[in-house]
């Protein structure tokens, strides 16, 4: 158990089409919470989802007064799904993850120790869990990213990420889809934010289907990358 807690924290999880997974997420996190935060919310966004997600995630929200559900009329996209998130959360910290159970909750109290020097804490998995091709196309958006915007993390994606509210809130978020923790972690970057970086365990998903290496994802992926870079660097935006 953590020695330290939170004073205050809202975790938000984006789910599309996980109508298996929500509960046993939300269950897990009931569990987690009170050992690393004295107050907190939870937030599930319902990306647009065709399943039952939409119907399970307000029943549960029905029962809990600490469940809050945001709903998009339509599928928005991942991005999207983070900055609903970003946006709803009314506690001091942010802590956000996948809804497809890949990650250990529980490691969330290894992070806490850490916000009396850092106001960013981000994990990196010590071993992908969806296979070879996911992990080299990973390791191919990170070279890419890596070029553009040199952030140098160990694992620019990984949901599994502690920031302090306020900073998450006060950037001019751009992207809709898998360019997003590029964006604000190149954004806190260009504040001056150093970050914390802390391994994390990831397992097969046993629920639901990944969209990760749809064709059109990676597509959609790769042209935001470079819209992003042309918006900030080519047109002198300020980054911050």
């Amino acid at each position: 158990m953590s020695l330290q807690k939170l004073p205050s924290l809202s975790v938000f999880f984006p789910c599309y089409n996980e109508e298996k997974n929500i509960p046993k997420m939300v269950k897990k996190l009931r569990e987690v919470l009170p050992l690393v935060a004295k107050k907190y919310e939870i937030i599930i966004v319902e990306d647009g989802s065709t399943d039952k997600s939409a119907k399970v995630a307000d029943a549960l929200a029905a029962q809990d007064k600490l469940i809050r559900v945001i709903h998009h009329a339509h599928n928005m996209g991942y991005g999207m799904s983070l900055r609903s998130g970003i946006a709803a959360a009314r506690y001091q910290w942010i802590f956000f993850t996948d809804g497809d159970l890949q990650f250990d909750l529980r490691e969330l109290e290894t992070f806490i120790p850490y916000v009396k020097d850092a106001s960013v804490i981000i994990g990196y998995r010590l071993k992908r869990a969806e296979g070879k091709t996911r992990a080299f196309n990973a390791w191919l958006f990170k070279q890419l990213i890596n070029m553009l915007f040199g952030i140098y993390v160990k694992d620019i994606d990984c949901a599994f990420k502690l920031i302090k509210t306020e900073l998450l809130q006060s950037l001019p978020l751009q992207s809709s889809g898998a360019c997003i923790s590029a964006e604000f972690l190149y954004r806190l970057k260009c504040k001056g934010y150093t970050f914390i970086e802390l391994p994390v365990h990831h397992y097969p998903r046993k629920y639901g289907v990944a969209s990760g290496n749809k064709l059109v994802i990676i597509q959609k992926a790769l042209w935001e990358t470079l819209r992003l870079f042309l918006s900030l660097h080519l047109t002198k935006e300020n980054a911050v």
